[in-house]
């Protein structure tokens, strides 16, 4: 019988449940929680094989916790592909191969009782699909030696997370090897003895976080990040132990070592406005700039325009922002603009500013707006909120207060009605504002903002019973 015969003898009314469907079952599945996945098991043999790769395919081994059996463990052990483990859970956990596993993260704690070492057998076991290793060892053992020369046997290994670690100088030289291969390295509070030698380079590291505890000088760590000439993305944070320099001066030649660098976070460097300006003005196409400590005047602002049509996010809230015109201009002129974070901004400059090109694509906004003394209050409340308002995509606002002057007042009274286009919010943060919610602002955000999920009432006063308002909605909200 042929295809055309057999879909005309079938019955028009014939309908297939579509979750009777396995390929259906597995994408409803990836949007389900655990607890859902398990629940589903429970519905036919049918449902339980297309469920059960998808609960076993992320697994957590903690102490003390409700663990899986160790039986169903390692009947299990083909589906799993993430493992997060505690290096005292039982061995026979750690010592059950897992042949599809592709991110591994070992954990370990002050009141440990084993060695960093128990992670290579089985990390050794799954080298051959294992792309992610993360270590967070928060005690230090001798024996986490026999985890860096295996390792360099895993050619999948593309990215290593670690966290307080201590790198000794007869372990760098596998360390180094090690990470000549990956494409992404963090290393957080990590000592390490020694860097590696000049004549080697990090042709594939794209992903770069760096902030070592180690002697060597910030000039001899910037010698070692230049020698990643594909990094895509730096953050970088100076530990206060380390000596200092005038990085800027060797910053600037180091970023033409760097063609696809496009997104830069520097930590704990307080540069002045004309050093912070010379390392952005070396810089080509850049998307994301996040700067804890530092000025940021009318240098910075010349080297920034350049960029304003390719600037992603801008975190610059600690800075001491010396440019009123700074924070309008880049409003006004980045339109691809999704994230931004700055410190305060008073109205005038607003309003003396040009309209804001980024209204559709500001997703972010933590700003410390102030109203400008000797000035209409209530003018310039309602036209910076006007301005606000017009944001029509953004999902988190955080309004914060940092100087004595009057802030930025979300009450119905004050124009907060205006803010009801804000369809997409999901989170609202204040922070040390000068204004009191009432209960009828709190049932006006509720009513209007249908995708709030969080908010935050981190001001003076007791916020008990506004706080009870928006938990009763199903917002959390903390302080």
């Amino acid at each position: 019988m042929t295809s055309t015969n057999l879909t005309s003898n079938l019955s028009p009314n014939l309908t297939i449940n579509p979750l009777e469907l396995p390929e259906i079952r597995s994408a409803v599945g990836k949007h389900l929680n655990r607890p859902d996945l398990v629940r589903c098991l429970q519905v036919s043999r049918s449902w339980h094989a297309s469920f059960v790769p998808l609960v076993w395919s992320s697994v957590s081994l903690l102490p003390k916790m409700d663990n899986p059996p160790k039986e169903a463990f390692v009947r299990h052990n083909w589906f799993i592909k993430e493992l997060a483990y505690h290096i005292d859970v039982p061995h026979e956990y750690r010592s059950t191969p897992c042949p599809e596993l592709q991110s591994l993260k070992v954990l370990s704690g002050q009141d440990s009782h084993t060695s960093c070492a128990s992670v290579t057998p089985i990390v050794i076991a799954q080298h051959e699909k294992l792309r992610t290793l993360s270590v967070y060892v928060f005690i230090t053992h001798p024996s986490q030696r026999p985890i860096w020369k295996p390792a360099c046997h895993f050619h999948n290994l593309s990215t290593l997370n670690l966290q307080s670690l201590e790198i000794e100088s007869s372990d760098t030289t596998a360390f180094w090897v090690l990470c000549t291969q990956l494409e992404s390295l963090r290393m957080s509070d990590v000592s390490v003895d020694e860097l590696p030698a000049k004549s080697t380079t990090f042709e594939r590291l794209q992903y770069l976080y760096l902030s070592i505890k180690s002697q060597n000088s910030l000039e001899r760590q910037l010698d070692w990040i230049t020698q990643c000439p594909n990094l895509s993305f730096l953050n970088w944070a100076r530990r206060r132990s380390v000596l200092e320099g005038d990085i800027a001066l060797r910053f600037i030649p180091g970023t033409y070592a760097w063609p696809s660098l496009h997104e830069l976070r520097l930590v704990e460097f307080n540069l002045t406005d004309a050093q912070l300006g010379r390392i952005i003005g070396a810089m080509r196409d850049l998307r994301m700039l996040d700067v804890s400590r530092g000025e940021l005047g009318s240098h910075c602002l010349k080297s920034l325009r350049p960029h304003f049509q390719s600037l992603r996010s801008l975190d610059i809230a600690t800075c001491n922002i010396t440019a009123p015109s700074l924070v309008p201009d880049l409003l006004a002129s980045c339109p691809h603009l999704k994230s931004l974070s700055v410190g305060s901004v008073m109205s005038q400059d607003i309003l003396d500013g040009q309209p804001w090109i980024c209204e559709q694509s500001l997703e972010v906004l933590f700003a410390s707006f102030g109203l400008t003394p000797h000035q209409d209050t209530d003018y310039h409340q309602r036209q910076v909120i006007q301005r606000i308002s017009r944001l029509t995509n953004l999902k988190e606002l955080t309004l914060a207060h940092d100087q004595d002057d009057a802030s930025l007042d979300l009450r119905l009274e004050s124009g907060l009605e205006q803010l009801a286009t804000l369809k997409r919010l999901e989170k609202l943060w204040l922070f040390s504002t000068t204004q009191r919610l009432s209960v009828q602002d709190v049932e006006w955000m509720i009513s209007n903002w249908k995708n709030l999920a969080e908010v935050g009432l981190s001001y003076p006063g007791d916020n008990g019973e506004l706080a009870a308002m928006f938990r009763a909605a199903g917002i959390e909200c903390g302080s």
